[in-house]
């Protein structure tokens, strides 16, 4: 189930446009099941290729569009293009998020970090890879639609930074820890957003819906992929 917002007014995202997507049985269920955040029980192995390959063509002519997942790269990295959107992929630790970044330098990398890792700096060097903090949580005009002077740093594909998210949202306390669960999707008014969008009625796919809602938008538009749920196949 997918969920289509042209001109999102939340604070993050205000200026973009946004989608969530959702299980039509449980809001978890395009989710991996091996994601740390999701503590739900629910979720899927598997990519929907149909979908994924939506998101992918899904990037405004001029404009930017990015996206997060827990899927592993193995799966989507082969598909990146400058011309394509921009996957980042969420790592559930700092040590996870170097790995990847040292193994597959390509990929655009991503992760949750508690207050205290940034010192109340900008940024953070890690075994040599520089950790960037999202503007957003510092500068208070900025969001995803202006971020990196319109170029926003998530949309950037080429890029050798990992860009760190303190954690938020109602669960952030779990979230950075070591414990399952604290996605932050999972409670406050983005929980409200996809508990609607599992509980609509669709006729298209995911992915048609996608590919007819990218069309209607304006070719230098911002365009952020399921701010809640992921690329998988709900089984």
């Amino acid at each position: 189930m997918l969920k289509t917002v042209e001109l999102s007014r939340s604070k993050k995202t205000k200026g973009c446009a946004v989608t969530y997507r959702a299980g039509n049985q449980n809001k978890f269920n395009t989710c991996p099941t091996s994601c740390a955040l999701n503590g739900s029980g629910c979720g899927t192995n598997k990519i929907d290729p149909d979908y994924l390959n939506a998101v992918l063509d899904s990037k405004p002519k001029r404009g930017h569009a990015m996206t997060y997942t827990h899927f592993s790269p193995i799966n989507w990295a082969a598909k990146l293009a400058p011309n394509k959107t921009t996957i980042n992929y969420s790592a559930d630790t700092i040590d996870e998020a170097l790995i990847c970044k040292k193994l597959a330098p390509a990929v655009p990398v991503v992760t949750v970090v508690k207050e205290a890792f940034w010192n109340n700096g900008k940024n953070q060097s890690v075994d040599g890879v520089q950790f960037v903090r999202c503007p957003a949580e510092y500068l208070e005009k900025t969001n995803c639609s202006n971020c990196g002077n319109f170029e926003p740093l998530c949309a950037r594909l080429d890029r050798d930074y990992i860009i760190g998210f303190t954690a938020h949202g109602a669960q952030k306390k779990l979230a950075a820890s070591d414990d399952k669960g604290g996605c932050y999707a999972g409670g406050g008014n983005v929980a409200i957003h996809w508990q609607d969008t599992s509980d609509q009625n669709q006729e298209l796919s995911d992915a048609d819906k996608l590919r007819a809602f990218s069309k209607t938008l304006h070719p230098a538009a911002v365009l952020r992929h399921h701010i809640a749920g992921d690329l998988g196949l709900e089984q």
